[in-house]
C-alpha cells in the first residue's frame, strides 16, 4: 500500500487536481473578452451588486478546503505543508462526486485569531469554505467565528460530516432492530470534535442526552470530573451522573456503541456486555476500535458499521460534504443551518430504503443490495445521493430563509432534473420521461416476471409510481425471489398456464385473428402457454397498456409474437428499432439497429420518418442524415441510388422533415465539412443518423457504446399498433425501468390520440 500510494501521488502530472480554461481562448477576440478590455464589464456589474459574482465568475461553484495541519487523519499535527496531499484528495472528492471545483489552502498558523483573520481575508473568492483537519478545541471556535462573520457556507467536515452520515446510519439501524430512539443507551468513545458533534446531532435526531455516556482517554465524562474541574466547555455538555469508570464499564447494558477514538480498544467481551440487538459503529480510521468481522463473531445479532470500505456499512464522509455544499452553492446559501444538516441525514436514511440500482451493487462486486443489517446507508458510488441530498439541503436552506433564491422561485423538481443532468444527458432526458410516466399511471405487463432484474425493476416502478407492473410467471417463484431480495411491494402476478383466459376469450380472439394464417383453436390455446403470446394478448385485449420483455432471450423471440398479435400501426408498413445516445453532451438517435436487415428505399424512408418522430417525443427537433460511404453520390462506381430514392420518399411522406444525404458520418456531424456543400438542407450537425442497413447501424452503436463512452437507451421500438418495447438480452434493472417508462409514456400518447 505504501509503495502504491507513493507511486500514485508521484505520477505525472503532479498533484491530484488542476485548473483548466472553461471559456474559448483561441483567438485575439476571445482573449479580449476574457481579459482586457472586456473583463472590465463584469467587474463593474459585480461592483453594483455582489451577487453578480455568482453569474460572472466561478464563485458559485468554488469551495476552499482549508486547514492548518494540526489534526491530519490519524497522523496528528504534521504541519500545513504535509497536509496538502489530504487537502488535494478532498478536492478530488468534491469534483468527482458533486462537480464542485476546489482550491486547497494550507495555512501555516496555529493562533486562532490569526487563522480566522486569514480565512476571512480570502473568503470573497469562494462560494463556500470546508474546514478540515483542525484540532480540538480550537476547531470549535474557528468554525463558530467564521460562521458568524462570513456570509457564505462554512463547515468543519471533521465535526459535522461524520455526524450527518452516522446519524442516518443510526436511524436506520434502530428501525431494523426495532428500538425506540428516545430510550436507547449510547456510549461514545472519544470526546474530540467529531464525537461531540455526533452526540449533539444525534440528540437533535431524538437520542436522549441523559442516555449518552461519553468516554475520553481518562474514562467516562462524569459529573464528578466536571466538579473537579478540567473539562472543556464542549465536553461538559455530556457529563453523566454515574460513578467514574472506563470504557468497559460504560458499555455494560448499552444499546449503541459509537467509536470515534482509536483502534483496538474494544474487546469481544465488551460487546457481549451490551443489550440484545446492539448497534456497533467502530469508526476510528484506519483501524477501528474493533474489527467488524470480530464484532460480528462476538455479537451475531448486532448491526455493525465502520469507516472501512472492505466491510459492509461504511460510514464515509464522502456521502455528505460534496452534496451538502452542492445544495448550498446552488441556492446561494449564506450559511449551513442545523436544518440543512438534518435534511441531509434524513435524505440519506430514506435513500437507503429505496431499490438500489444494479450498477451500484456491481461496483462493489455484489449481485444486489437491499435495505437490511448489511446495508443501512447508501454506497458512496450511488449517483442518486447527489440528487437526494443536494436537493434536500437546498430546499431546507430556502425554507430557513438563508438562500439567495426566494421560496417562490425555487422549484425542487426542476432542481432535481438539473442535478440529474450532471450525470449525463441521458439521465436528464430520462428524468423527464419518468416524470411524464407518473402523470397518468399505466399498466405494463412483463412476460419474464420471474427474472431477478425484472422483479427488482418492478419494485422500483411500483414504488416510484412510474407504472403498474404486471408480472407473468408462477406466483410461488416470484414470491420467493421477492423474499430473497427483500422487496416488499404489491403487484398483480399471473400464471398464464392456469389463467382461464388462455382457454377462453384470449384463445378465441387469437384464433379469430390468425385462423386464415393456418392457426387452429388448439394451436391458439397452445401458443398462449407462452408468456410472450399471453402478454401480447393482454395488451391487445386492453388488460394491459403496454408490453416490455426480452431480457432473457433473443430479440426476435419476443418481436415475432408481438407482431402476430398486436401488429403494426395503421400508418406504417414496418416497425423500426433505434437507439438514443448521448455522446459528448450531444443527443443522437441512430436507426435501424435491430429489426430491418436489408432495407429497400421505402423501408429506409420509413426508418427515417419514424426515428425522427421518436426524437420529437424526446423534445429534439430532428435533423436527419442518411449515412453512406460517400458524399452525395461522389463515387460513380457505387452510387447510392437506394438512399437517394429513400430521401425523396421521406420528403413525400413528411414534407416538413429536415433530411439530407447520402453523406459520410463526419459530414453529418461536423458543420465545417457541411460548409463545403452549400446546397445541404441541414443547417447544423445532424442528430438523427440513418444507417444504410442493420449491419452498419449495429456496428456503429456498439462501437460508440464501448469506445465512445456513449450513454445508450434502447432499442426503442416504433411502429407497433400498441405500446411494445423489447429489451436487449441481458439488460439490467436500470434499462428495464427506462424502457418501461418509455412504454408507459407511449401508452399515454396513444390514449390522447384516441380521444
Amino acid at each position: 500500500m505504501k509503495k502504491d500510494a507513493l507511486d500514485y501521488h508521484a505520477a505525472k502530472p503532479s498533484g491530484k487536481m488542476k485548473t483548466i480554461p472553461t471559456k474559448p481562448h483561441a483567438t485575439q477576440r476571445d482573449l479580449s473578452l476574457a481579459y482586457s478590455p472586456g473583463v472590465a464589464y463584469p467587474c463593474l456589474e459585480i461592483e453594483k451588486n455582489e451577487n453578480n459574482a455568482y453569474r460572472y465568475t466561478s464563485k458559485g461553484n468554488l469551495v476552499a478546503v482549508i486547514t492548518n495541519g494540526t489534526a491530519v487523519l490519524g497522523l496528528g499535527d504534521i504541519g500545513a505543508l504535509a497536509s496538502k496531499p489530504v487537502m488535494e484528495g478532498k478536492g478530488l472528492l468534491f469534483k468527482a462526486f458533486a462537480d464542485i471545483d476546489v482550491f486547497d489552502i494550507e495555512i501555516d498558523e496555529h493562533d486562532v485569531d490569526k487563522f480566522v483573520d486569514t480565512v476571512k481575508r480570502i473568503a470573497p473568492t469562494f462560494g463556500g469554505i470546508n474546514l478540515e483537519d483542525i484540532k480540538a478545541p480550537e476547531c470549535f471556535e474557528i468554525e463558530r467565528r467564521l460562521v458568524e462573520e462570513l456570509n457564505i457556507p462554512v463547515m468543519h467536515d471533521d465535526q459535522h460530516g461524520t455526524a450527518i452520515i452516522s446519524g442516518a446510519a443510526m436511524l436506520n439501524s434502530l428501525e431494523l432492530v426495532k428500538k425506540d430512539i428516545s430510550q436507547v443507551k449510547v456510549v461514545v468513545s472519544g470526546a474530540g470534535a467529531s464525537a461531540i458533534s455526533c452526540a449533539n446531532h444525534w440528540v437533535q435526531l431524538g437520542i436522549t442526552r441523559n442516555n449518552i455516556k461519553m468516554v475520553d482517554s481518562k474514562g467516562i465524562i462524569t459529573q464528578k470530573r466536571f466538579d473537579d474541574g478540567g473539562l472543556t466547555e464542549e465536553k461538559s455538555q455530556f457529563t453523566s451522573d454515574c460513578e467514574n469508570g472506563n470504557l468497559a464499564d460504560a458499555m455494560k447494558g448499552s444499546d449503541i456503541f459509537l467509536g470515534l477514538s482509536k483502534g483496538g480498544i474494544v474487546s469481544p467481551d465488551m460487546l457481549r456486555s451490551m443489550n440484545e440487538r446492539p448497534v456497533i459503529f467502530a469508526l476510528a480510521n484506519p483501524d477501528p476500535e474493533i474489527m467488524p468481522n470480530i464484532a460480528k463473531s462476538a455479537r451475531p445479532d448486532a448491526i455493525v458499521a465502520s469507516g472501512r470500505s472492505d466491510f459492509p456499512n461504511q460510514v464515509n464522509n464522502v456521502l455528505g460534504f460534496p452534496y451538502i455544499f452542492r445544495g448550498a452553492l446552488d441556492c446561494m446559501a449564506s450559511t449551513i443551518t442545523p436544518s440543512m444538516k438534518m435534511a441531509a441525514t434524513h435524505a440519506l436514511a430514506n435513500l437507503a430504503k429505496e431499490a438500489v440500482p444494479e450498477e451500484v451493487a456491481q461496483a462493489y462486486g455484489l449481485d444486489f443490495l437491499t435495505f437490511g443489517k448489511e446495508y443501512i446507508i447508501p454506497k458512496p458510488f450511488d449517483k442518486r445521493v447527489l440528487v437526494g441530498v443536494a436537493s434536500a439541503v437546498a430546499q431546507a436552506a430556502v425554507e430557513a430563509g438563508v438562500a439567495g433564491i426566494p421560496a417562490s422561485e425555487f422549484n425542487i423538481v426542476a432542481y432535481q432534473e438539473e442535478l440529474e443532468g450532471r450525470f449525463g444527458l441521458t439521465h436528464s432526458v430520462m428524468r423527464t420521461v419518468l416524470n411524464r410516466a407518473k402523470a397518468s399511471i399505466k399498466k405494463i405487463v412483463f412476460p419474464e416476471g420471474d427474472d431477478p432484474h425484472v422483479i427488482r425493476a418492478a419494485y422500483e416502478l411500483a414504488n416510484e409510481n412510474i407504472c403498474i407492473p404486471i408480472l407473468l410467471g408462477r406466483p410461488e417463484a416470484i414470491d420467493a425471489l421477492k423474499e430473497e431480495y427483500n422487496l416488499d411491494f404489491e403487484c398483480e402476478v399471473i400464471n398464464p398456464i392456469i389463467d382461464p383466459r388462455r382457454k377462453g376469450i384470449y384463445r378465441d380472439e387469437l384464433f379469430k385473428m390468425r385462423c386464415r394464417k393456418g392457426l387452429t383453436v388448439i394451436d391458439a390455446q397452445r401458443l398462449l402457454k407462452s408468456r410472450t403470446y399471453f402478454g401480447a394478448m393482454m395488451v391487445q385485449m386492453g388488460d394491459a397498456d403496454g408490453f416490455v420483455g426480452g431480457s432473457s432471450r433473443a430479440y426476435p423471440t419476443f418481436l415475432k409474437p408481438c407482431l402476430e398479435v398486436i401488429g403494426t400501426s395503421s400508418d406504417v408498413q414496418r416497425v423500426v428499432g433505434m437507439y438514443m445516445m448521448a455522446v459528448k453532451g450531444k443527443l443522437l438517435f441512430i436507426g435501424d439497429a435491430t429489426v430491418n436487415v436489408h432495407p429497400d428505399s421505402h423501408t429506409l424512408a420509413e426508418i427515417a420518418i419514424q426515428t425522427a418522430r421518436v426524437a420529437r417525443r424526446f423534445g429534439i427537433k430532428p435533423k436527419v442524415a442518411m449515412l453512406s460511404f460517400s458524399n452525395f453520390g461522389s463515387s460513380r462506381e457505387l452510387r447510392s441510388s437506394r438512399i437517394e430514392d429513400a430521401i425523396d420518399m421521406a420528403r413525400e411522406l413528411d414534407p416538413n422533415i429536415m433530411i439530407d444525404g447520402p453523406m459520410q458520418a463526419d459530414t453529418a456531424l461536423i458543420p465545417d465539412i457541411q460548409n463545403k456543400y452549400p446546397f445541404m438542407e441541414l443547417d447544423e450537425a445532424a442528430n438523427v443518423l440513418i444507417c444504410p442497413n442493420l449491419t452498419s447501424a449495429n456496428i456503429a452503436y456498439k462501437l460508440l457504446d464501448h469506445l465512445g463512452d456513449a450513454e445508450m437507451t434502447g432499442p426503442i421500438l416504433e411502429g407497433m399498433a400498441k405500446p411494445v418495447q423489447i429489451l436487449q438480452q441481458g439488460d439490467g434493472v436500470r434499462q428495464v425501468v427506462h424502457m418501461a417508462a418509455i412504454c408507459a409514456v407511449d401508452a399515454q400518447r396513444l390514449e390522447l390520440e384516441r380521444l
